[in-house]
């Protein structure tokens, strides 16, 4: 099944530099292998920018004001999903994270939310 995921890691950099996006390129990177060492596969990995949250967030009893926005478009299991959730929640560097069902379909292109905003703009 195609699957999305949508994370907002912590961003320790006050400064919208390379260190910004420090956490979620690991986490990404650790997700990305988790899929393919389960037999699936990863179609795309998108990032969405360093910025300020729009509320502060807490995890693990600290306070957050920014954070890094990824997307990750993959094909794998129902329990491969399941596993990369759990492993989200318990990922202190993870703020907020949701995986969602992609369509594909007859007719249907399998693509991501970002593809599909990008196209009508």
């Amino acid at each position: 099944m195609l699957y999305e995921l949508v994370a907002l890691a912590r961003s320790t950099s006050p400064y919208y530099t390379a260190a910004s996006y420090k956490d979620a390129k690991d986490v990404a990177f650790n997700l990305g292998s988790l899929i393919i060492k389960n037999r699936g596969v990863v179609r795309d990995v998108y990032s969405l920018g360093v910025g300020s949250l729009p509320k502060r967030m807490r995890k693990n009893q600290e306070w957050y004001f920014q954070g890094a926005a990824f997307s990750i478009l993959f094909d794998s299991s129902i329990g491969v999903q399941k596993e990369i959730l759990r492993s989200l929640k318990l990922d202190p560097r993870i703020l907020r994270s949701s995986i969602f069902r992609i369509k594909d379909g007859k007719g249907l292109t399998g693509q991501s939310f970002i593809d599909s905003v990008s196209k009508v703009q």
